[in-house]
């Protein structure tokens, strides 16, 4: 994997780090949605980000060497620069250590890079951009690397009448699995999934609930909306 190569070259763990925030959406460049999930909450539900032209000198990078269209870009307009590292210029790229104030690096963890569900190979420097891409900005363990989980449900339900919504985790490759034990909460929720990942839930009041799902050693699920009616 990407960062367990800079480890090995650096002594560090080194993480590679795209871009989160709700921002404003500057002229032209690519539009993305991305979300940070920190050490123990989410920092950044998906939001979506445009990116712009230039380029990223944040932390010592040469002007030119940091595509401002790249991920690090995006990570620099999402957060409103609420992010620190250092640039390595033998890689030319950065050691990402703080995104929203949320500091991981050293020994334990690290800032993990996925882009729709696949994990990053390289740099977020490195990383271009496409209309659409899905990030996911998530810190890692060291001693267990982690996947994020999906969670998917209906956009609509009636009070009181079973729906169902399935909970997968996704492999570095971004393969989908069913996920057996995932904790699936919201207002008037909860409950875990079965073998087939898959949780049968009654709202028992009208109005949006946001269900949100975890299992320990695994990323949070990107919260997902329901409307329920009466």
């Amino acid at each position: 994997m990407q960062h367990r190569k800079f480890l090995a070259l650096t002594g560090a763990t080194l993480a590679f780090v795209l871009a989160p925030s709700g921002a404003a959406l500057a002229a032209g460049g690519t539009r993305v949605t991305v979300r940070v999930e920190g050490s123990t909450r989410a920092l950044l539900a998906p939001t979506i980000v445009r990116t712009h032209t230039g380029s990223i000198t944040k932390g010592g990078a040469p002007a030119g060497v940091c595509p401002a269209t790249s991920a690090a870009g995006a990570l620099d307009v999402a957060t409103h620069h609420d992010w620190r590292g250092t640039f390595f210029s033998s890689f030319n790229d950065y050691e990402i250590k703080t995104i929203l104030g949320d500091t991981e690096g050293g020994t334990k963890s690290y800032w993990g890079i996925w882009i729709n569900d696949v994990y990053a190979t390289t740099g977020a420097c490195e990383i271009k951009l496409h209309r659409g891409d899905q990030l996911l900005f998530a810190v890692d363990s060291v001693a267990h690397h982690e996947h994020p989980l999906g969670l998917t449900a209906p956009t609509s339900a009636t009070v009181g009448h079973p729906f169902t919504v399935k909970v997968v985790s996704y492999s570095d490759a971004g393969v989908a699995k069913p996920l057996a034990g995932a904790q699936v909460s919201g207002a008037g929720v909860s409950g875990v999934t079965n073998r087939r990942g898959i949780l049968s839930v009654s709202e028992p009041h009208a109005g949006t609930v946001v269900l949100r799902a975890r299992r320990n050693g695994y990323i949070r699920a990107a919260p997902v909306s329901v409307r329920v009616t009466s």
